[in-house]
């Protein structure tokens, strides 16, 4: 069955309204016409089966039939990602909703050959909210990850540094990522991925100073989206 997607304030008493992007894809994509079955979500874990009541060309609505609100997340992790050329970041965001990543923050550091301006960061963020939207809809994620402006390591750093903040590194002194993770892990955790090459000396050292433990993902140097999947996938493991 279809699923779309739905923000809270779309959802009214037991009808949805589908926004424009959505609601062409149900009526003009798949070709959904009125008494058809769709799954719909919101983002926020909740879930529910529908029927389209209303297939037009400017408004696509459909009619809630059961409802249920999925289980939150055992806690809330933090992919920091520096950001890599072509396409891996699209790929980087789908494999980081499919592995249950909250909030995905794009990170433009020295050795990062993609580097935008601030109009160019807004509409970025938003391809990108949107990707995510997409891998939700494939793999039934239930809870929709934020994807962040574009922001420097700098301005990152003004941030306040949480209860369990990690950095991939290849510089001595990294420890081993399963050493580095307080088990059982709860609440929230965060971990800093850098561009191919790594953070230079200087960034290392600004961040660890914010707070963050430097960790080695083993002796085999990753590509950065490898790392980015491979930490992930470690953090989520902590928390089952």
């Amino acid at each position: 069955m279809s699923r779309f997607y739905a923000p809270p304030s779309q959802w009214v008493a037991d009808h949805v309204v589908l926004d424009e992007a959505e609601g062409r894809h149900a009526v003009e994509v798949l070709r959904l016409k009125q008494g058809d079955a769709l799954t719909l979500f919101d983002g926020e874990g909740k879930v529910a089966s529908a029927r389209l009541v209303l297939a037009g060309k400017r408004r696509v609505e459909a009619e809630i039939l059961a409802c249920e609100q999925s289980a939150p997340p055992s806690g809330r992790t933090t992919l920091v990602q520096a950001i890599p050329k072509g396409k891996l970041f699209e790929w980087i965001l789908e494999k980081a909703t499919e592995l249950g990543a909250a909030r995905i923050v794009p990170l433009l550091s020295e050795r990062t050959v993609v580097q935008l301006g601030g109009d160019e960061r807004e509409l970025k963020q938003e391809k990108w909210q949107r990707t995510v939207v997409e891998a939700c809809k494939q793999c039934g994620q239930n809870w929709l990850p934020v994807v962040e402006v574009p922001v420097t390591l700098n301005a990152f750093l003004q941030r306040p540094c949480g209860p369990v903040a990690l950095i991939g590194s290849l510089h001595p002194g990294a420890v081993l990522l399963r050493e580095a993770i307080p088990l059982p892990l709860c609440g929230e955790a965060l971990v800093c991925v850098g561009p191919e090459g790594d953070f230079t000396p200087q960034e290392m050292e600004r961040v660890v100073a914010w707070g963050a433990r430097p960790v080695s993902f083993g002796n085999i140097v990753l590509r950065a989206e490898t790392a980015a999947i491979y930490s992930l996938s470690v953090l989520a493991h902590s928390r089952s």
